[in-house]
């Protein structure tokens, strides 16, 4: 038997930090919705991720709640550690819950950005994600999804 394997799916790799679970609870949504489009996942916490998680990564979502008009310190260091592997081509989504400004998902935007992360639409969640919430996540999954697929 002679097995052919014509290139790999897609790969969406989603990294998070969270406080209060609200990031956590967005993550697994966006997760959810890239799966039902039949792309792989990796789905981690920013403290077990490691940038080598981004390697054969088709599109990246990184997401971290608004803490102190910032986003998460780990969520930062990990990002500046990502300066010496090729992003560039990529396909990325910020996103977050917050209580009061976006200043997390618009650091992580521009920190991909300057990666050479091709970035859609920030996602950002008030607080803590209902299921009306869950749903735009969801959705958010699966347009990442649509756009790394060959």
């Amino acid at each position: 038997m002679i097995i052919i394997i014509c290139g790999s799916m897609p790969k969406l790799v989603i990294i998070y930090g969270t406080g209060s679970h609200n990031t956590e609870r967005m993550a697994n949504a966006i997760e959810e919705g890239a799966r039902e489009e039949g792309v792989e996942t990796v789905l981690k916490n920013v403290n077990e991720a490691n940038k080598n998680d981004l390697n054969e990564a088709d599109a990246i979502a990184i997401g971290s709640p608004n803490y102190n008009h910032a986003m998460m310190p780990t969520v930062q260091k990990f990002l500046n550690g990502l300066a010496d592997i090729e992003l560039a081509g990529k396909v990325g989504l910020a996103f977050g819950s917050y209580g009061w400004s976006f200043e997390a998902t618009q650091g992580i935007n521009n920190k991909l950005k300057s990666y050479g992360v091709e970035m859609i639409n920030d996602l950002n969640i008030k607080r803590m994600p209902g299921d009306e919430e869950l749903e735009i996540c969801r959705r958010a999954g699966s347009l990442l999804a649509c756009k790394i697929k060959k």
